[in-house]
């Protein structure tokens, strides 16, 4: 794998994990705007699932951010 595949795998990665993060944000902001929940959820079963999509959104940012940190771009050269 050369170092440009690396970083486009890195980057398709980092995208996704955004998109999934956005994903999980506006589950959250959706939920605490809405007057109507599933029928038979009360607050706390609520607050216990806005939790655990703030945790999970969390832990995405949190990856992604370890990654950046593991990555460290390598420069190959060659000579002639």
């Amino acid at each position: 794998m050369t170092v440009s595949e690396i970083e486009e795998e890195l980057l398709n990665r980092k995208k996704e994990q955004k998109k999934i993060e956005n994903g999980i944000l506006k589950a959250i902001a959706d939920l605490t705007d809405d007057d109507d929940w599933p029928e038979g959820a009360d607050a706390f079963e609520m607050q216990l699932i806005i939790t655990q999509l703030a945790r999970s959104a969390a832990h995405l940012r949190e990856s992604t951010a370890t990654d950046d940190k593991k990555y460290i771009p390598v420069k190959k050269f060659t000579t002639k």
